[in-house]
């Protein structure tokens, strides 16, 4: 989540929330089209009409009530940050003067949802100087800024406007960025030289060659924008070609250059290391992957899988006596292409996920300036109201091998683009769409891609075995992201337990390791913690139901109930299990004669 997301004015929201309290009240008005009108009117009020993510949300945002604005670049001030907090009150005020009881089922889900999501997202506004939201080598918003230019869409004059808009201000934006650095750092937050200096590093590079991927990329999508004359897209594309060559690679290097003359911190420290770290930490795990766990309890967890996972990946070993695992290369099948493979997986997976109506999709290539800063592959999520036989968009960072199998599953099908597709199909309510939460999307795709060894054509041991050592690593991951924001190690105590597992390493590795885990606290517990709750989840209804259990009605359950935290999850799981030995019980009874 954006926090700009939340920053509408608190005034407007009061306004909105209180003429529809009056119509809630008006006799001729029951409770369940009072709270549709609500919800229908969410989305105006969560995200503000000069917000960029609209670019990405919607095709066409006029028609869900947005007005008409210059999209900016993000920025939020710690005035901000209190508003959100009496925003996300006011909204949970008026959301429980609605009965409970007296709505469908669907809206029920719906309510909860909204409740959990921003009740727990309202605790990290509390947390202004620890929330390092736009700096950062790796998933800063000046490192990501070039693929949302390079992805802007143009679906009408004022998308090309907001184009040039954020071209225009992005030096302005990047100073506050660097404004905002360096009084985190006065305030005894703030990044470490080390991570500073990459920021810095990344800038200067940019600043030196990075404009003519965007040149080239832009304005062939200007060419296709029909709104525009042969004369205006001339002008246009000159337009793009001097704000990009001037004012963007001024906005990198003034930031460079303004950041260069702060003092970042000696030692790199994990959040557990500043004051109120560890509670930022374990409010941020449980907002985005959706747990109530403590991080304690979440730690025993993990725990206790990485036990389990290293008596599998031995008895996946002792059954291989002749196989060396070392070396053992894994194999899936004899796929020549990315859409093979998804074609493949779209039949193999039927007898344990619930079918597609359609699907289209396109797999395209990472261009060269991207891929360093870029994931082996990736699901480009589709806007909201795009038809849903538009097609989805999957990236490969280079050739394709099929080595890739178990990777396509995370990001294909069954997972990002099969679940997006499949949610998107149910037509839920709009605001749904838009709030996320990192442990069901991505603990969802990495749950299903652990299924790899099971799908692939080829039954080879060393996918087992593949499959196997990445479990156990992704459990190291996340006890080393606990360790170094939870724990407090520093980067000795982080190198030596890293060693411990993995072997003597690289010192520069090392340390690249370290500033992965510093810049993105509990990013990697969406995917494994997340992954866990989901086979968790699925053990305890196999258990409950016996015979009963059916792993695509168990599919189709989280499929159905769409992004939420683990609690709604189970709540719904609950329902699906009662219902469904209720039923069996009704067909045993004895039928009268």
């Amino acid at each position: 989540m954006k926090h700009s997301h939340l920053l509408q004015p608190l005034s407007t929201l009061l306004v909105v929330l209180f003429c529809l309290q009056l119509s809630s009240c008006a006799p001729v008005q029951t409770t369940i089209e009072a709270f549709d009108d609500f919800v229908e009117e969410l989305p105006t009020q969560v995200i503000g009409a000069n917000n960029l993510s609209l670019n990405v949300l919607f095709e066409n945002p006029q028609d869900y009530g947005f007005q008409t604005a210059l999209y900016e670049l993000p920025y939020s001030d710690e005035q901000d940050y209190l508003d959100s907090i009496e925003w996300a009150d006011a909204l949970l005020e008026m959301l429980g003067q609605f009965p409970y009881e007296e709505l469908d089922n669907q809206q029920q889900l719906t309510y909860d949802i909204i409740e959990d999501y921003f009740t727990r997202n309202k605790k990290l506004q509390e947390y202004y100087y620890l929330d390092n939201k736009y700096l950062g080598s790796f998933l800063g918003y000046q490192a990501n800024l070039p693929i949302l230019l390079e992805n802007f869409t143009f679906n009408r004059k004022s998308d090309l406007d907001s184009y040039f808009n954020i071209l225009e201000t992005a030096e302005e934006t990047f100073l506050k960025y660097a404004e905002l650095e360096k009084v985190r750092l006065e305030n005894g937050y703030g990044m470490s030289q080390k991570m500073l200096d990459l920021v810095i590093a990344q800038c200067e590079t940019f600043a030196a060659d990075g404009e003519p991927f965007l040149i080239e990329s832009v304005n062939a999508r200007i060419d296709q924008a029909e709104f525009l004359s042969d004369k205006k897209k001339a002008q246009a594309k000159e337009k793009n070609e001097t704000l990009l060559k001037n004012d963007l690679l001024n906005a990198y290097r003034s930031l460079g250059e303004a950041l260069s003359e702060l003092k970042g911190a000696e030692e790199m420290a994990g959040l557990a290391q500043f004051e109120g770290g560890k509670e930022y930490y374990e409010a941020l795990v449980q907002a985005n992957v959706g747990t109530d766990l403590t991080i304690r309890e979440i730690k025993a967890l993990l725990s206790e899988e990485m036990d389990r996972a290293m008596l599998g990946y031995s008895d996946i070993i002792d059954a291989n006596p002749d196989l060396d695992y070392l070396l053992a290369e894994p194999h899936y099948g004899d796929f020549s292409s990315a859409e093979e493979v998804v074609d493949y997986l779209a039949q193999a997976v039927a007898a344990e996920f619930p079918p597609l109506e359609q699907l289209n999709y396109e797999v395209r290539q990472v261009p060269d300036s991207m891929k360093e800063n870029f994931s082996p592959a990736a699901y480009v999520v589709d806007a909201i109201d795009s038809p849903l036989s538009s097609p989805q968009m999957i990236y490969l960072n280079g050739a394709f091998d099929q080595s890739l199998f178990p990777t396509l599953m995370h990001e294909g099908y069954p997972g990002h683009m099969y679940q997006g597709i499949y949610y998107k199909s149910l037509q839920a309510p709009t605001i749904r769409y838009m709030l996320d939460y990192g442990g069901y999307s991505e603990g969802w795709a990495t749950y299903v891609e652990e299924f790899a060894p099971d799908y692939a054509p080829d039954q080879n041991p060393a996918n087992e075995i593949m499959a196997g050592s990445s479990r156990v690593s992704m459990i190291y991951t996340c006890l080393f992201d606990i360790g170094v924001h939870y724990d407090g190690w520093d980067f000795a105590e982080f190198c030596n337990r890293f060693q411990i597992v993995y072997g003597e390493q690289d010192p520069e590795l090392l340390e690249q390791n370290y500033l992965l885990f510093l810049e993105s606290p509990g990013n990697y517990l969406n995917y494994d913690l997340g992954a866990l709750l989901f086979a968790r989840l699925r053990e305890q209804t196999e258990e409950r139901l016996g015979d009963a259990f059916s792993p695509v009605e168990f599919h189709k359950v989280i499929l159905d109930t769409g992004a939420a935290s683990f609690p709604i999850l189970e709540k719904q799981m609950d329902r699906y299990i009662e219902e469904t030995l209720s039923s069996a019980s009704a067909q045993q009874l004895p039928q009268a004669a």
